[in-house]
């Protein structure tokens, strides 16, 4: 069995025993592979926007011998799915903003019964500010170092508790306090050079608050 790197790893470790999980943008189906083959989920449904990948998740599957509990879809973010047939939602490996654009676009997860498993690859301070502010709760987040690179993973639920977003959390994350201070020291550094940029481009009340921003996140 195709074992899962650190970054999947992660994500499978925020699905829910026994939960029926969809995987958006599934590439090879390793993720569902390995959770129906561990007993973690009864079913999946392994999705992809183009056929390639697509046709690479159907050699994944059926080598497993899982034709009969994993469904392929061809299909752009949330469309190829019907709201009664998951629980869990895996969305990874994307850009923070492109995951955000999936959920909006799909406003049934708007729903308690949703558990959202997102895995942005970038921007992930722009996923966090739309789930904040579109009623959804970051419930947990953990966090993946790869050399310098740094992959957050959280699980989110909608509450309806929308509020105006500050950009403290937005940019902090929601891990626990010292798994998170490598990538809080990241996104201050990240900060102070947006800085620099909008200094020199005239922004001097902008550039000002990303570099308190930067401070603040260094001291928590």
């Amino acid at each position: 069995m195709q074992e899962l790197d650190k970054r999947l790893q992660a994500v499978a470790a925020l699905i829910r025993p026994g939960s029926r999980v969809a995987d958006i943008g599934t590439d090879h189906a390793y993720l569902p592979v390995w959770l129906v083959r561990q007993g973690i989920c009864p079913s999946a449904i392994a999705s992809d926007l183009n056929e390639g990948p697509l046709s690479t998740a159907r050699r994944t599957v059926e080598a497993a011998g899982l034709t009969a509990a994993i469904s392929l879809r061809l299909g752009d973010g949330l469309a190829s799915l019907r709201p009664n047939e998951v629980d869990d939602i895996v969305i990874a490996g994307m850009g923070g903003e492109t995951i955000a654009a999936i959920l909006e676009a799909a406003p049934w997860v708007k729903d308690a019964h949703f558990h959202l498993v997102l895995q942005p690859m970038t921007r992930a301070e722009d996923l966090r500010r739309w789930l904040l502010h579109n009623g959804f709760s970051v419930e947990t987040e953990r966090l993946i170092q790869d050399g310098r690179r740094f992959y957050p993973v959280l699980a989110a639920r909608y509450t309806g508790d929308a509020a105006p977003v500050d950009d403290l959390p937005v940019y902090a994350g929601f891990f626990a306090p010292e798994e998170g201070r490598p990538y809080r020291e990241h996104m201050a550094a990240h900060l102070c050079r947006r800085a620099e940029g909008l200094a020199l481009a005239g922004h001097i009340d902008e550039a000002a608050h990303l570099r308190e921003l930067a401070v603040t996140l260094r001291t928590l």
